[in-house]
């Protein structure tokens, strides 16, 4: 079903009370008829408080789907209580109420949700970690393991939605292409803004397919890679192919270590180079690798059309184009420096 069309329904008492029924059928326990509901028509579509009426009228017999609950006695809530006092109550969960027990909340009902959403994240570390069944989320020390993969994006989301939200570090694991599109398609849906972070970390063994999709909603200062050589170059080929390029150098500074245990080979090196003078809007890059001989990758670059400086021997100027920048290019036995310079 559309999103329209499930708003629709919602909004329709009788088509909403069959919906609960539909699930009420189906013999579970209350709060697991809950969560299938929400599954179906949305993780924020009811409060549980009625979803609960209709459930336990239908247990009690009560198939009238014609009842007005409007005609009901009106009864002042937990959730009709101020904000302050709401949150003097909560203080009693520890200082930190608002970090541990955020998402906790949140799942409760729209009212605890709003409120739980209006808090500050002040996290400045943020991971995920994506496997066939799990989905694990790490925020500064404090780690969250989902099941539910709809429940962690509308977690997540609601986080990284946040105005205030500013991070340090923000890195992903695993291989979660799917996980990763539905996560975007969250975030496209909420309208968000690119949300800051200093740095990025994406390891080799993420796949360009897989965090693309992110890519788009992040603005920040560095990005680094870490991995073998020949996975990052193809991952940086990959970048360099793709539409989403300007976007994904959203980043201006880029770090890319190659740990000295792995073998690097200079072809890989030399489409990393390649690839990286695409990128218009780098800033600085630095390649951490050891080469044993530079002398061909030196070669290679003279042939993209960089020129070697004639006092500097290890050192390259390649033009940008259309634009009177050029990129230094300084190539030592351990690093490969790339910088925008102007004349």
């Amino acid at each position: 079903m559309s999103s329209e069309i499930d708003e629709a329904c919602l909004k329709d008492p009788k088509i909403r009370g069959h919906i609960i029924y539909y699930e009420f059928r189906s013999g579970k326990p209350i709060f697991e008829c809950y969560k299938n509901f929400c599954e179906r028509m949305g993780p924020n579509s009811l409060d549980f408080p009625d979803f609960e009426f209709w459930f336990q009228r239908f247990s009690a017999g009560n198939f009238n789907f014609e009842y007005d609950r409007g005609q009901d006695p009106k009864y002042r809530t937990l959730t009709d209580m101020p904000v302050h006092i709401f949150g003097k109550i909560l203080e009693n969960l520890g200082d930190d109420y608002q970090f541990k027990y955020r998402f906790t909340l949140r799942n409760v009902c729209k009212s605890f949700r709003a409120i739980a959403d209006s808090w500050n994240p002040n996290i400045k570390k943020f991971s995920i970690s994506s496997s066939l069944n799990n989905i694990d989320l790490s925020l500064d020390d404090q780690k969250f393991e989902y099941k539910d993969k709809n429940l962690a994006v509308d977690d997540i989301a609601s986080v990284l939605v946040h105005p205030k939200l500013k991070l340090e570090k923000f890195d992903i694991w695993g291989d979660g292409k799917e996980f990763m599109e539905k996560l975007s398609l969250k975030l496209a849906s909420l309208k968000i803004n690119k949300f800051y972070v200093e740095k990025i970390y994406l390891s080799s063994h993420w796949s360009w397919e897989s965090w693309k999709a992110i890519i788009p909603f992040l603005q920040g200062e560095t990005a680094e890679f870490v991995g073998s050589l020949s996975e990052i170059a193809e991952l940086v080929e990959k970048i360099g192919d793709s539409e989403d390029r300007s976007s994904t150098v959203g980043f201006p500074r880029i770090t890319i270590t190659c740990p000295s245990y792995m073998r690097a080979y200079m072809k890989d090196a030399t489409k990393i180079v390649k690839n990286l003078l695409q990128f218009s809007n780098l800033k600085m890059c630095s390649l951490n690798v050891e080469l044993k001989k530079t002398v061909q990758l030196k070669k290679n670059i003279q042939r993209f059309g960089a020129k070697i400086q004639e006092d500097h021997p290890e050192i390259f100027h390649y033009p940008i184009p259309y634009s009177a920048d050029f990129f230094e290019i300084e190539i030592q036995p351990y690093e490969i420096r790339i910088e925008r310079k102007s004349p």
